[in-house]
């Protein structure tokens, strides 16, 4: 095994070429793991070529890498590519639990399936997080989803839903002190924009595909949702997504972060209300289109009846 992270010249390959010449002693075959292959120079990679477009048949290769597109095309050509997809929230949720029984803790579905949607897919990532709610939680209790998110500096997604359905109500006061208190609780500002951007994923997954939709909601979430998929509209949803976006480099690079998520906030339930600008020119057409016949006809040349100069 190779770490090329660390072996990235033109001599380790060479060493490693070197090696490959001679047979295994006590198996079939040599086999060279290269992990991070895509750290190697664009030197080593280029003297790596000949090897892989003949190797000898007593040699496998296998490189692991996070970066595909950093792999030259002319090492790609030469190899089987196997690309590891993400494991389902529910498939990983049951892994953490099984681990959890083994190890002798007790955890909680409902703690298991925020550890799994924090992991995104990834059973690394999943089981360094439940290495820490084990260590940070009592070795005889329950490991609970609250205790997880706090753990995670997240908020309950219901706390999240009453706050972007006040947000989209307009009501900024209200949806401030939420903010604060959900702050206050532990609730990281970045995470409670990036959770409102998942919302309103959803939100508009369930308005347009309900169907694939109830599968990353829970009965008590799709609920919730559902009123709200039916209250709004696209084009204001896609507005909310938007501006939630632009919010979240805002928010990382601010230096306080809590003061740009309330900013942000501000935005959102200001406009929240308003009408589209495809709505507004619908509107301004029918105003134009009820105006008295001819009226524009007798205006001077070079001016408009003052309706339409409105509509303009």
């Amino acid at each position: 095994e190779m770490d090329a992270a660390s072996h990235t010249g033109v001599d380790d390959i060479r060493e490693l070429i070197d090696g490959v010449r001679y047979r295994p002693v006590s198996a079939r075959y040599k086999v060279y793991i290269v992990d991070e292959v895509h750290m190697l120079s664009k030197n080593a990679f280029n003297a790596l070529l000949k090897t892989l477009e003949e190797p000898p048949e007593h040699v496998k290769f296998v490189f692991a890498t996070t970066e595909i597109r950093k792999v030259p095309i002319t090492v790609l050509s030469r190899c089987q590519r196997f690309d590891l997809r993400r494991i389902d929230q529910d498939v990983l949720a049951r892994h953490l639990s099984e681990i959890a029984q083994k190890e002798g803790r007790a955890l909680t579905p409902a703690a298991a399936s925020v550890l799994a949607r924090a992991a995104d897919g990834s059973v690394r990532d999943g089981l360094s997080l439940l290495d820490r709610a084990i260590a940070e939680s009592d070795a005889k209790a329950e490991i609970s989803a609250e205790q997880v998110r706090q753990m995670l500096g997240l908020a309950d997604r219901t706390q999240t839903l009453d706050l972007f359905e006040t947000v989209m109500k307009g009501a900024v006061a209200e949806a401030l002190a939420q903010a604060r208190s959900l702050y206050r609780a532990g609730a990281d500002p970045l995470t409670l924009v990036q959770d409102l951007l998942e919302v309103t994923h959803n939100i508009t997954r369930l308005k347009l595909v309900a169907e694939q939709a109830a599968g990353d909601l829970s009965a008590s979430e799709m609920q919730r949702a559902k009123p709200m998929a039916e209250k709004l509209s696209v084009p204001v949803l896609s507005r909310a997504w938007q501006m939630l976006l632009k919010g979240v480099n805002e928010v990382q690079f601010a230096p306080q972060p809590m003061n740009a998520l309330e900013m942000l906030l501000v935005r959102l339930a200001y406009v929240a209300d308003l009408p589209t600008p495809g709505e507004i020119v619908a509107r301004l057409q029918s105003e134009s289109a009820g105006a008295a016949p001819g009226s524009n006809a007798a205006a001077p040349s070079g001016l408009a009846a003052p309706r339409a100069s409105a509509a303009v």
